[in-house]
């Protein structure tokens, strides 16, 4: 086995935390030391394999975590009835922690936004470090105007009036034989291109609360930046406009 072999072997056995700390220690000249016996013996044996200075072995480390870290993951999150076979995860805490580390951009497309007061103050400390609040709303063509109204009520007079808040104009719907309008039924929440949740959940109360919901959090790679490209496109052939 190669240094660089063995680099990407030890990243993927430790915790992420370890790893940085193991790296902070070798490029501080350090004999690297972690809490844990398993983990310690295993950098033991990763420092004796090879003569190579720990400034260069720091180096490769981070090499390995970065390409570690740079790889697309995809995790279920579940909220409802407890199950042995994927962990209940609240929908609620999820979309928070987006909001809270979206650096420069986060898009909101939702059916449904009503009663949700903890992610609102979140979307109000997103615009304090100006970010790009971009929010697409959902309505029923019968309840258009009323159910608009309503849910830029709901999103407060900061979140309405400083995030761009956008909808699919009933004269610009896809339609049936018999006239009947489509809808925008997507719920996704991205951060910065580099971050999606897809879910099956709106922005309400219920959703958080009460119902059976699904969702995909999808790190890295190139999903989460392909659905902000997607909005682009709808924003540039005119498809959704601002309210």
């Amino acid at each position: 086995m190669t240094a660089a072999e063995a680099s990407l072997k030890l990243v993927e056995e430790l915790p992420d935390r370890l790893v940085e700390s193991v790296i902070q220690q070798l490029r501080r000249g350090l004999s690297p030391l972690v809490p844990n016996p398993g983990y310690q013996m295993r950098i033991k044996d990763f420092l004796q394999m090879k003569e190579i200075p720990q400034q260069e072995l720091a180096a490769m480390l981070e090499v390995a975590y970065v390409a570690k870290r740079s790889r697309p993951t995809a995790e279920l999150v579940w909220t409802g009835p407890a199950t042995p076979v994927v962990p209940v995860r609240q929908t609620e805490q999820v979309i928070f922690d987006l909001i809270q580390c979206a650096e420069t951009r986060i898009t909101v497309m939702s059916f449904g936004i009503f009663h949700v007061p903890r992610l609102i103050e979140g979307l109000e400390a997103a615009l304090s470090r100006a970010v790009d609040v971009r929010i697409v709303l959902g309505e029923r063509e019968s309840q258009t105007d009323w159910i608009v109204e309503q849910q830029t009520d709901q999103l407060g007079r900061n979140v309405a009036t400083n995030a761009t808040v956008y909808r699919w104009p009933a004269d610009r719907r896809l339609r049936d034989t018999e006239g009947k309008s489509g809808l925008m039924h997507v719920k996704t929440i991205v951060a910065d291109s580099q971050v999606a949740f897809l879910t099956s959940a709106n922005l309400t109360e219920a959703a958080f609360e009460l119902n059976m919901e699904l969702g995909v959090l999808i790190r890295g790679g190139h999903l989460p930046g392909t659905i902000d490209r997607l909005l682009d496109s709808l924003l540039e052939s005119g498809t959704l406009t601002p309210l």
